[in-house]
């Protein structure tokens, strides 16, 4: 049976009252299922994508910030490589540092046992020249001859130093040190030889 308007006029207060709360929240409902939820989603959503665009924008001003940083650091590394190289002795060059050094060494007073440069040791873009040596001389002068070695204006390294006593003669003790010695040599294409291996 279908309810007029007349039925709804006949009511009491309290019951028209609720009927009129009852439509308020029936159109509260579709107006939240059909208008507010989908709109609130959308923002909520549009939210969430602005949040992580300026993330990204953050990260990426980040990275832009240190590109400028990171071009300094090569442009000083090359300039490193640069000072390096020039260091490397070439091949050539090589007989007259070994002479270098033994003159290092007794200018400063020492006298060779041995001195036994050994085969190259190819790298990457330069080889090593171990150099076996055994040296006699007054602690001081020992450590003048390193210190020399040192100074060289080719990059040459002294290693695995072993002192010992030595002879005694007029002058005082004598030690005896036994060292290793690299020499570093800069490898042009040309030096490379086809049988060498690579470490």
């Amino acid at each position: 049976m279908a309810i007029g308007l007349e039925d709804i006029q006949r009511l009491s207060g309290g019951k028209k009252l609720m009927i009129f709360i009852g439509v308020l929240l029936l159109l509260g409902y579709f107006y939240w299922f059909y208008f507010f939820q989908p709109v609130f989603e959308k923002r909520v959503r549009l939210g969430e994508d602005l949040e992580t665009i300026n993330r990204q924008i953050v990260a990426r001003q980040q990275v832009m910030g240190q590109i400028e940083q990171h071009r300094k650091e090569i442009a000083t590394l090359n300039e490193e490589l640069q000072i390096i190289l020039a260091k490397l002795p070439e091949q050539k060059e090589i007989p007259r540092l070994l002479t270098a050094v033994s003159e290092a060494g007794r200018r400063a007073g020492l006298d060779f046992i041995l001195f036994e440069p050994m085969a190259p040791v190819s790298k990457e873009f330069y080889a090593e020249i171990p150099v076996k040596m055994t040296v006699e001389g007054r602690y001081h002068d020992i450590a003048v001859f390193f210190d020399s070695v040192g100074h060289l204006p080719r990059i040459a390294t002294v290693m695995d130093v072993e002192i010992k006593k030595g002879a005694k003669n007029a002058g005082g003790n004598v030690l005896k040190a036994d060292c290793g010695m690299k020499i570093y040599m800069f490898l042009e294409e040309t030096d490379e030889k086809p049988g060498e291996d690579k470490q």
